[in-house]
């Protein structure tokens, strides 16, 4: 699945190289200024919403590209499908920021981008990638349609083990190594930014812990490193 795993390493360096180009000047410029402020007053302060927003737009249209350019991927869901299965992913990732100690009403705009981010770059690859997409959607009336429960079994769900080591052909073994992928970068991602939001408790003073870089910079660095991981296991595995 040499494709699979160049999309998706691809996509997820170059969110790290967008997230290092937009908001790297700004801390910078940022940790000047507010040298004289006490380390709570700095991690209390927010990112502005136009960095924000600009970063998180960026992504999207960057997802696409790659994805939809490496694997010249045929859309398996409408339009529709993906806005809704991305908003139900959007409010998952507002639940677990809960989870992690993170107050969802006292920036709920910062924390609706935040989750956003999360929730295209875990949607977006799968319902853009043939393989998985061809998993996740089934054919109702003639339209494609989502299969919401079939997309959570993809993403946490085992990796089917019950074929018969003699008669495996490829595509079994394509589809469960691009599954593998899918699933530890998924994992990836939320466990660095439950990871980094737990790390935003300590009085440090740090840019990095202003909200919700701790939540961007840990889903993106989770996913990368997910995404290595899975790179690594699928070439030694089967």
């Amino acid at each position: 699945p040499t494709a699979a795993a160049i999309t998706l390493t691809t996509h997820a360096v170059g969110n790290a190289i967008l997230l290092y180009h937009i908001f790297s000047p700004l801390l910078e410029h940022d940790a000047i200024d507010m040298t004289h402020l006490d380390p709570s007053v700095i991690i209390d302060t927010a990112i502005p919403l136009k960095n924000l927003g600009h970063f998180v737009a960026l992504s999207c249209i960057l997802s696409i590209a790659i994805i939809w350019g490496c694997q010249r991927a045929t859309l398996k869901l409408s339009l529709v499908n993906n806005m809704i299965l991305i908003g139900i992913a959007t409010v998952f990732a507002q639940c677990s920021f809960i989870l992690c100690g993170i107050n969802p009403m006292k920036l709920p705009i910062h924390t609706f981008i935040s989750a956003l981010y999360v929730a295209t770059n875990t949607v977006l690859p799968i319902t853009l990638s043939a393989p998985s997409g061809e998993v996740i959607a089934s054919m109702q009336h003639g339209k494609s349609r989502v299969n919401y429960e079939a997309v959570v079994a993809y993403l946490f769900g085992p990796i089917s083990n019950n074929i018969n080591p003699s008669t495996k052909n490829k595509q079994q073994l394509y589809q469960r190594k691009v599954q593998r992928m899918h699933q530890y970068s998924t994992l990836g991602t939320l466990i660095g930014m439950c990871a980094c939001a737990i790390f935003r408790v300590l009085d440090h003073g740090m840019q990095i812990q202003r909200y919700p870089m701790p939540i961007i910079i840990g889903a993106t660095v989770g996913r990368v490193g997910g995404v290595l991981m899975t790179v690594l296991v699928t070439v030694t595995v089967e």
